[in-house]
Order: C-alpha cells, then sequence, then structure tokens
C-alpha cells in the first residue's frame, strides 16, 4: 500500500497546520511525531456524531529528555484521526511537527 507522507507543525497548542498549504490537517493517519518541550503533550484527532457516539483517536506523550526533543514512529497503518488534528502542547514554545498522510 502506499501513501504520499506529508508534514504539519505547530507551535505550542492548536491546530496542525500543513507545512505546503497551510490547510488545517484532518481526517487521516498520524505516521510520526517529531516534537520538542518537555511535559505532556495530547495530539487529537476526534469528533462525536449526533448520536453522541465519538470516533477518532488521541496519541499522549510525556517529553522528558534533557535535550527536550524527540520522535515517534507509528509503524504500519499509523494512527486514524478523524476531524482536525490539534495539539495540546506543555508550553507556548513546544513545537511538535506530524508526518501524516
Amino acid at each position: 500500500m502506499s501513501t504520499n507522507i506529508r508534514t504539519g507543525f505547530v507551535t505550542g497548542s492548536g491546530a496542525v497546520l500543513d507545512t505546503l498549504s497551510s490547510v488545517t490537517v484532518a481526517d487521516t493517519r498520524v505516521r510520526g511525531v517529531f516534537f520538542s518541550g518537555v511535559g505532556t503533550f495530547l495530539i487529537t484527532g476526534s469528533q462525536t456524531d449526533e448520536n453522541n457516539s465519538t470516533s477518532g483517536s488521541n496519541i499522549k506523550f510525556v517529553g522528558t529528555t534533557n535535550v527536550d526533543a524527540g520522535d515517534i514512529m507509528i509503524p504500519d497503518s499509523g494512527v486514524r484521526m478523524i476531524g482536525p488534528v490539534k495539539v495540546s502542547a506543555p508550553t507556548s514554545t513546544a513545537t511538535i511537527t506530524v508526518f501524516y498522510g
């Protein structure tokens, strides 16, 4: 199965924007993450329909390294996100690069 991997970026908390088109990343699969910052990060891509059923996923991790940067690669099919992909970062200077597609 071939796919085109793209990148999205956000500083601090907010919606992940595609680095080429500046469009909010939505309805995709997250294949990897590069981050800088120390603390708890939460990446969400979920929504609730008219029947109050929630679909989508969350990725939560803690940055604890002395150099305050790291990466997470997600094998196989990645993590399915439904709706806009948003980040809750530990500080306003934390950065997240999301590899998706």
